[in-house]
Parts: C-alpha cells; structure tokens; sequence
C-alpha cells in the first residue's frame, strides 16, 4: 500500500465491506426468478451538487432498459478511490467499472488484483469495432480530441472518459472595465498590466489575483509552454524516472508568481490547495482575478449574480497569447479484467449509455464537466437554444 495511517485504512475497509455486500445483495435471487448480471460502478465523489444524484439516476434507467443487468452504483472520495480499490482488489471484491481523477491514472494502470495481474483492461480490444453493444451506440470514435489522445496510450484507449476539465480564469469585468480594462487578459504580463490599473482606483479591492497554491497550476503552465514535466515524453514512450523542476517553462511561471506577490497584487491564504479560498476571496470581491477549474462556472455565475457584477471567463494566462496545451482534469472509468463476456458487454454498454448525448448533458449541467463527445456539445448547444429562445418569447 502506499499509505499507512489508521483513519484511510478504516475508509478503505468500509468501502470494501459496501462493494462486497452490495453484490452480496443483488447476485442471489428468488426462487424462480433469474439471476441478473450484476455491475458495481465506483464513481470519484467531489461533494458537488447533483453528482450522486445524475449518475445514479442514469444507473437506474440503465436497468430498467437492460432488466437482466443489475448497476450497483457507489461513490468515495476521489483522492481515496484508489487506495480504496488496491485494498479491494487485494481481498478479491474489485469494482466492475471504476473512474479515476486524473491524478489516479499511474495508480489505475499500477494496480493488481489479487492474482498480480493488472487489474484493468483497455476499452478499445473489449469493444472490438462493435457500433453498438446491447443496443447502446459506441461513442469511442465520438470523443473530443482532448479525451481521447489523453486515455490513449500505445495505440488503445485504456479508459473511457466520463469528465474533462483544465483551468480557467476568472475576472470581475466590472471591477476591471472601472479601471479601463475592457477584455480578459490572455497573457502574464497583461494580467499584471490589469492589476496596475486596477491598483490605481480609489475603492481598488485589497488584491488583485487569487489563485491556489497547487500543483495543477504548475502543470498548466508548463503545458502551456510545450514543457514536459517528466523525462520518457512525460511517461508515454517509458517509465518515467525524472521530473523537470529546473526548466525555462516552470521557472518563468514561478517569476511572474513571485512578481505578482512581491507588487501586492497576489493573495495568499495561507493554505495549501485552497481552491474553496481563493474562488470565494474572488466571489467577496476581494480580488480582481482568480484561477480555477472550468468546473467552478456555475458557482462563479452564481457569485456575480450575487454580488452584482459582470463575470468574465477565459482561457488560464500564459506566458504567450498562443498556447501549446492545457493541463487536463477529470476523470474516466475503467473496465476491470478478466470479465466473462456477459458482464464485459454490460459494462462495457453502460459506459457507453453515460456519454450518450442526452445522458452526457445532464451530467454535464450538474458536474460542469465540459463535453467529453461532440454529440454531447451538440445536445447542450440546442438546450441553450433552446432556453434562450423560451427566455426571449416569455
């Protein structure tokens, strides 16, 4: 295991005592009726509004169009799901389906079962250029380039993608139009030319940017520049054995940082990771600017409709108004291994019903995931349309 402290593995045995009874309950049937198919789906929880809600739901219509399939869906935390998953595996009780953040997927494809073979299997061989399983259409081919180039690795897609996000920044367009600025900076320099103007107002708020003090930002500007961040082609031509912390792409970022602090112009709350913080520093009007996940746009809406202001979202500052890439956030599920082919094709189908367009906007509109299939932006397009036009006629 790789971590050892009491109060995770007492997460873990709970997590694995809920998958085992869970199948527990649904493998056995009454007499005379037939045994169903049984799926345990383990989804990354982030306590955000409506998550649990949509995917059970989903679960549920899965089941009534599948009767002979049983979807059992639970939830952990997203940090603790794979150490939640070693412990299962290890005990024999792994999950059917599983979704990984983004930060778990070296601990998805490192983990075994309990014989000390890999515990999960690529998508792409077990659909097998099949169109559609169970009467649900495959999406594989479907997926925004984002997606499918990250859970691709030597020619397979070893996860199908559920959620997708990078960063974002965050402006308080009123605040910054007051002191002449009148569109979203794109660049570092421009960001700190903004903050200059805004320093000059009479009511200038305390700071002028806000953002976490985490490692996804350090991510994101190194992608940003074409930076790699490990040795190996960030791990995808070999085992990665170095990480890159002395480069001209991270230091310049770490400058501009340190540039903005020294100006009073950047707040630190003092916390590590402090996304809740800064993002409600921002909401206080307290800053100016602040970064964070594209996750976070309907609370951000719900900020400026609160606190009176225009918001303005766009693209994360880099070093140059022109972008090489983006850090990647999210998650995708994982099909576990040595499935027989009843419980593969069902498995396999209900990953495949999640990202259906209609199924994949609700998600979408509840998580504020971006959308991981065309079909899906397609359906959200027309649902704005569509609530926009009724907006106009009422």
């Amino acid at each position: 295991m790789r971590r050892s402290r009491p109060l995770l593995i007492v997460s873990s045995l709970v997590a694995i005592a809920s998958l085992a009874l869970t199948a527990c309950a649904t493998a056995s049937a009454a007499p005379g009726v037939e045994k169903k198919i049984v799926i345990n789906a383990l989804f990354s929880d982030y306590s955000f509004p409506g998550l649990t809600e949509t995917l059970t739901s989903e679960a549920a219509a899965f089941n009534k169009a599948h009767p002979q399939y049983q979807v059992n869906v639970t939830f952990a935390n997203y940090q603790q799901l794979p150490e939640d998953i070693e412990m299962a595996a290890i005990n024999g009780q792994p999950p059917t389906i599983a979704s990984y953040n983004t930060s778990g997927t070296e601990s998805a494809l490192d983990t075994l079962d309990k014989n000390g073979k890999p515990l999960w299997t690529p998508v792409t061989p077990a659909i097998a250029g099949r169109k559609k399983i169970l009467g649900v259409p495959v999406v594989v081919n479907d997926l925004v380039g984002a997606g499918s180039r990250y859970y691709s690795y030597r020619g397979q897609m070893f996860a199908m993608p559920l959620t997708l996000s990078t960063l974002h920044l965050y402006a308080n367009m009123t605040l910054l139009k007051k002191a002449g600025v009148q569109s979203m900076p794109r660049t570092w320099d421009e960001v700190t030319s903004a903050c200059a103007a805004l320093a000059k107002l009479p009511a200038a708020p305390a700071h002028c940017v806000a953002f976490p003090n985490d490692g996804k930002l350090f991510l994101q500007a190194m992608a940003q520049q074409g930076a790699l961040l490990t040795n190996n082609d960030n791990g995808r031509s070999g085992r990665a054995t170095t990480i890159n912390l002395d480069t001209p792409a991270l230091v310049s970022f770490l400058t501009w940082w340190e540039q903005l602090n020294k100006a009073g112009y950047f707040l630190n709350t003092g916390k590590m990771e402090d996304w809740g913080g800064t993002f409600n520093a921002f909401g206080a009007q307290q800053a100016a600017f602040t970064i964070s996940s594209s996750f976070v746009v309907p609370f951000g809406e719900a900020a400026a409709k609160a606190g009176n202001f225009e918001l303005g979202v766009g693209p994360s500052p880099s070093a140059t108004a022109t972008s090489a890439g983006a850090w990647l956030g999210g998650d995708a599920m994982y099909l576990a291994n040595g499935l027989d082919k009843a419980t593969s094709d069902g498995a396999l189908a209900f990953m495949q019903f999640v990202d259906q367009p209609k199924n994949g906007a609700e998600w979408g509109k509840a998580y504020g995931s971006a959308p991981v299939t065309h079909g899906v932006y397609q359906e959200l397009k027309r649902s704005e349309e569509r609530r926009v036009g009724k907006e106009c006629r009422s």
